[in-house]
């Protein structure tokens, strides 16, 4: 009984931290039926699948990045999503946007919406970094590649997002050009982007 109550005491402080994993749950040895138990009693609540947490949770404009990252641990928020992670954009389409390396398998995910991009080495790996939003680590591409992205895929979000997000890079003075020029040859874009760049830097 005691053990019950002390594994309970620690599933608790970890809810307290935001999001968590039923995977996290599983590994810190809590009983599912302890998971259960809280669920009936209105202490936990399942945000997505294998996803739990406080109904205290303060829920963000970023919650639904978090829940993504953690149900895909090994993608990297790309295109608008990016954008948004970025203030490059004030958008909030009805799906989330993100890569996955070519060749693996895409996991089925009801909530929130997302579109898997699927990438070759060596883009997918390059221009990625990580952030922490309410203790879940978030993959996203740097503004740069992220950049690039929006012209490379021009045709499924628009040419008018990516040159908008763009021009608000340059008037913010956030963007190393050498790196912009460099992911833009990794996507082979940069004769598409040369007109913007020489308008806007």
């Amino acid at each position: 009984m005691e053990a019950a109550m002390n594994k309970t005491e620690q599933l608790r402080e970890m809810l307290k931290g935001g999001l968590v994993s039923a995977s996290a749950i599983r590994g810190a040895g809590i009983p599912t039926g302890i998971v259960s138990n809280l669920m009936k009693r209105g202490e936990i609540v399942r945000v997505s699948r294998a996803i739990y947490a406080s109904p205290e949770t303060d829920y963000s404009d970023t919650s639904d990045y978090e829940t993504l990252a953690m149900t895909v641990p090994q993608g990297v928020f790309c295109l608008v999503s990016a954008l948004r992670l970025h203030s490059l954009t004030d958008e909030n389409p009805h799906e989330m946007y993100m890569a996955l390396r070519h060749g693996t398998h895409a996991p089925v995910v009801r909530q929130p919406p997302v579109h898997f991009i699927f990438r070759t080495e060596p883009v997918f790996a390059n221009g990625i970094e990580t952030r922490h939003l309410h203790g879940v680590s978030i993959r996203v591409y740097t503004l740069e590649q992220t950049l690039a992205d929006c012209f490379q895929y021009r045709n499924k979000i628009g040419l008018d997002v990516a040159v908008s997000a763009l021009r608000e890079a340059f008037g913010s003075n956030r963007v190393d050009r050498g790196k912009l020029w460099e992911a833009a040859r990794r996507c082979r874009v940069a004769r598409v982007m040369r007109p913007y760049l020489e308008v806007f830097s």
